[in-house]
């Protein structure tokens, strides 16, 4: 018998840093091996393994934090682990925050299931939500921006 693979539904999305507006999006059934230049991950797949599936296989660089700061280097395991225990980027760490606020807004105001059951659907389920959220968030600039403009000094009264 032959085992079956699920497959489910892949969001990527890109998102502009300063806004957190979604400006581009692509939907894919999964899963899905495509190729990447960089692969950040959290503290949680502190892993050689990780790194060198990575870097060896993918040919990405990878960005993991160490899990445990007060080991130091020559105690730690692992070239790649040493290597991140020594410096990384953290502008370019930091910049993974962005897209999971992102994600977890979506989910959080619309919901983390997908209630669809034909690829079309979800598909168009899943733009809906991103087009939701992007809504969500012009009105609330709009809004930060008119009340700073109300609430500022009128420079004409001023003396």
């Amino acid at each position: 018998m032959r085992a079956k693979t699920r497959r489910f539904l892949k969001l990527t999305i890109g998102v502009e840093l300063k806004t957190q507006l979604v400006i581009a999006v692509k939907l894919m059934r999964g899963p899905a091996n495509k190729p990447i230049k960089i692969g950040i991950g959290d503290k949680d797949y502190d892993d050689e393994d990780n790194h060198e599936l990575l870097r060896d296989k993918l040919g990405a660089m990878s960005t993991i934090p160490a899990r445990y700061q007060d080991v130091p280097v020559w105690r730690t395991r692992g070239c790649y682990r040493k290597e991140m225990k020594r410096g990384y980027s953290k502008k370019t760490y930091h910049q993974r925050s962005k897209d999971e606020t992102v994600f977890s807004v979506v989910k959080r105001t619309m919901g983390d299931e997908v209630r669809s059951v034909r690829t079309r659907a979800q598909s168009n389920e899943m733009r809906l939500k991103i087009i939701s959220y992007d809504a969500a968030r012009i009105a609330s600039l709009t809004y930060s921006l008119a009340r700073g403009f109300l609430l500022s000094p009128n420079p004409t009264n001023l003396k």
